[in-house]
């Protein structure tokens, strides 16, 4: 063999946070393709085919996570004792190398890879660590980025994979929306155009959500699940939200009598302000809660002001309202 076809990916690294480009499989002029070991993927293992020009050129293509790019490469004297045996099997190291039998297909002049594998999107989409989108989430843009943030670690990265697990993380309000947009842009659409109608739709809300995420206050129940609950509504609007803001909004939410026993000086985050905040939940509990009360001579005074004072009938006074005590000083 004269030349093999490696397809190359910029993958995440071990840290999560940068990226490391690799050879994730090895194809033939005849249409076979070998899948790399994880342990052999990374490109600065193979020393040979690292100081190429040609992975020169792929290391420059290759800017963003998940990028792939499937170039044949010539073999020199050096590569093909690297990837070949004698027998000219696939090889690398000490090792032979799978073959993929399932799902490989080459183009008909042999330049280019295609191994679809499909995704059960409606499984992956369970394991999204995001809430379903409605129309009473507060932050469209903000929700979409995380969408996207989630796509990335489940490695869906194709246009198509991209809206069809859109569908399950939407409420059931907004499945009219996306009916509507695979009439207009079907699912072969590129994800650009689904993003950016997506935000336009549902992205301006005005002031209401930010007002109610401000406003909202504990009526009834658990201090805890109120104080939770203003911290999500106020995620939902600023992500970046200063956490001494934070917590001055959460505070502020609070019944007085349990603002008055909160120990200001021990909370710096909203963990801290949480472990004190449950402190005082048996005042809750307890219905401690101050309403004043008329004492039982202005409730009788209201009373009686509300019906004819009799004393004035008899007299001839007329039909008058108050005590019948007053009756005397009345003239």
């Amino acid at each position: 063999m004269e030349k093999l076809l490696f397809k190359f990916a910029s993958l995440a690294a071990a840290d999560g946070k940068s990226n490391v480009i690799c050879i994730t499989s090895i194809g033939t002029p005849d249409g076979r393709m070998y899948e790399v070991p994880d342990d052999l993927k990374p490109a600065s293992k193979h020393t040979a085919l690292a100081s190429t020009d040609v992975y020169a050129k792929v290391k420059n293509s290759l800017k963003k996570r998940h990028q792939t790019r499937a170039v044949w490469i010539p073999l020199s004297k050096e590569l093909k004792n690297v990837y070949l045996d004698a027998g000219e099997n696939i090889q690398y190291g000490d090792q032979y190398l799978d073959e993929i039998t399932e799902g490989t297909m080459f183009s008909q002049n042999n330049t280019k890879i295609n191994v679809p594998e499909k995704k059960n999107v409606s499984e992956i989409a369970e394991r999204f660590l995001l809430e379903k989108f409605s129309n009473k989430t507060s932050n469209a843009n903000q929700w979409i980025i995380e969408f996207e943030s989630e796509c990335e670690r489940f490695e869906i990265v194709q246009n198509e994979e991209k809206i069809e697990i859109l569908k399950h993380l939407l409420e059931k309000q907004c499945l009219d929306w996306y009916g509507s947009m695979l009439i207009k842009l079907t699912v072969n659409s590129e994800w650009s155009l689904w993003k950016a109608n997506f935000c336009e739709t549902y992205g301006n809300k005005g002031c209401s959500q930010i007002k109610y995420a401000f406003k909202f206050r504990f009526q009834s129940g658990s201090l805890l699940e109120y104080a939770t609950k203003k911290e999500k509504l106020l995620l939902e609007v600023n992500k970046h939200i200063n956490t001494q803001t934070m917590i001055n909004l959460i505070v502020m939410g609070l019944p007085n009598y349990i603002i008055e026993k909160i120990d200001k000086g021990s909370v710096r985050t909203t963990a801290n302000l949480y472990n004190e905040i449950g402190k005082h939940e048996y005042a809750v509990n307890k219905k401690n809660f101050y309403t004043p009360k008329q004492n039982a001579s202005d409730s009788k005074g209201n009373i009686d002001k509300n019906k004819p004072c009799k004393t004035c009938e008899i007299l001839n006074k007329g039909i008058r309202f108050h005590p019948e005590f007053m009756s005397s000083v009345v003239k």
